[in-house]
Order: structure tokens, then sequence, then C-alpha cells
């Protein structure tokens, strides 16, 4: 398939290019863009115009953006054109490992025609909506990636927040559930994108894998996409959601290698 840049860009840099959703904030500064988001898992940031004499500099810039904003712990994404600095990043004591909701190594792929296969007909998919099906959506996620809400926050009046900046007019993000049975077993995240839509956060309960759940919200927000005027889907698939991508006719463009960095007596 022919890939265009403008594709391309979004799935190597879905945090730079994409518009930013409700409640998140982007910090440009000398070395490094910050994306700051209010989700209990790591802030992001991307290099800019950067030498191998600057590495230092841009950690301690990136440690100080991601401090002022409460934020304990980092990651480092580097797409191809900067990767070299995973080794200079490594002699600050940074690691290229998981982290809640990162792998240490995510895939940029796309897809610019219809999805292949079919989707089950007993999972139905529908829009999230009320803050009972966002809560069910930020349960599953939690379940899924091993995230931890629990860090001294009131975790109702978080997600009480969250679900009030989801429903801002004009927030690029979307929120879908998956049910099987007349339970939520899956959901995911789109954020609306010039290029097309860019896929977060696909999730299935182990019980409910291998009934098709991920495929059905593959569809899902392809078919919103498509309703927007851009039939092209965007993603950063991991180890397990890679194979079924593929086979939903995802194109492999490139890996991104993530590097963390914990605050945490740094």
């Amino acid at each position: 398939m022919e890939i265009a840049e403008q594709v391309r860009e979004q799935a190597l840099h879905p945090f730079r290019d994409l518009p930013a959703p409700t409640g998140w904030r982007r910090v440009e500064g000398k070395y490094v863009m910050a994306c700051l988001h209010p989700l209990p898992i790591a802030r992001v940031i991307e290099p800019g115009e950067i030498r191998p004499t600057d590495v230092e500099s841009a950690v301690a810039e990136a440690r100080a953006v991601v401090r002022e904003h409460q934020g304990s712990v980092l990651i480092w994404w580097l797409a191809p054109e900067h990767d070299w600095l995973g080794e200079h990043l490594e002699r600050c004591g940074l690691v290229n490992e998981e982290t809640p909701g990162f792998e240490a190594t995510e895939n940029a792929m796309a897809l610019v025609r219809a999805p292949r296969g079919d989707v089950a007909a007993d999972v139905s998919v529908q829009l999230v909506e009320t803050f009972e099906d966002f809560a069910a959506a930020e349960w599953v996620q939690a379940e899924v990636f091993g995230i931890n809400e629990g860090d001294g926050r009131d975790v109702e009046v978080e997600l009480a927040r969250r679900f009030e900046q989801y429903t801002t007019a004009g927030n690029p993000l979307r929120h879908f559930n998956a049910r099987f049975d007349g339970r939520v077993v899956g959901t995911a995240i789109a954020v609306v994108g010039d290029a097309g839509l860019n896929l977060f956060g696909g999730s299935v309960l182990p019980e409910a894998r291998g009934r098709g759940v991920y495929r059905a919200l593959i569809q899902a927000r392809w078919d919103l996409a498509v309703a927007n005027g851009t039939s092209c889907l965007t993603v950063q698939a991991g180890r397990m959601s890679r194979p079924i991508v593929e086979r939903a006719g995802f194109e492999f463009l490139a890996p991104v290698r993530v590097y963390v960095d914990d605050l945490i007596g740094s």
C-alpha cells in the first residue's frame, strides 16, 4: 500500500502531531516536547533538534517539566530518526523497558483501506456517552494494562474530572466499549486527527479474548474515520495487538523504542 507522508508521521509521532485531547498539554522546551496528560501513566517526551552533546541537558529539561506538573515517571518516545539517542539515554540512567501503558517497543502501523475479516455477530460496540460506560472503560484498561489508579487520589473524583473533560465540546478523543453477553469486556480509544484516526488503548479482558472483540473495536473506529471523510487508521501496536491488526490489514511502518525515566530518586 502507498502510505501518505502525513499518515506515516501521525503513526510515528502521535503525541506530537495529533490534536491534544481536552485536559492534555504540550510544553515545548529548548530540546524536547513534553506531552502532559491526566492519565495515571508515564508522561511522554519527544526529542526535538538535539545533538549528542545536548542529551544531558535535554534529560534535565524533560525531568524538570514533568516534575513541575506532578509527574513521577516519563518515557522518551524514539522514532527511527532518533534511534541513535538510545545509548545516550542509557548513560543517563534511562531504560528501554515496559511501563504501564507502554511497551519497550511500539510498532507504528497504518490502515488505508477497509479492515479485513468479519465482525463477530455476538459482539456489540458503542461510543461511550455516559459516566457509567466511561468508568467501565477505565476499569477494563486498568485491568489489562496493569494501571494503578489507587495512588492516593480519590478515584471517583478523578474519574468524574476526566469524564467532564471527555465530554467537552470539540474534544478529539473518542472512547468505544465492546460488550459480550451484555457485559463490557473490551474498550478502545481513538483521537481524531487530520490524517485519520489514531488508535490507542485497545484492551480486552483475558476471559473474552479470541471472540473477535478487538476486531470489532477496529471496525467501529474505521467506520468513524470513514464518516469523518478520512479513511485511514494509524496505531502504535504492542506485541499482543500487532498480530491482530496485521490480520485486519494494517501495514507495519517502523518500530518506536520507549525509554523509561523513573523520577523518584533521580
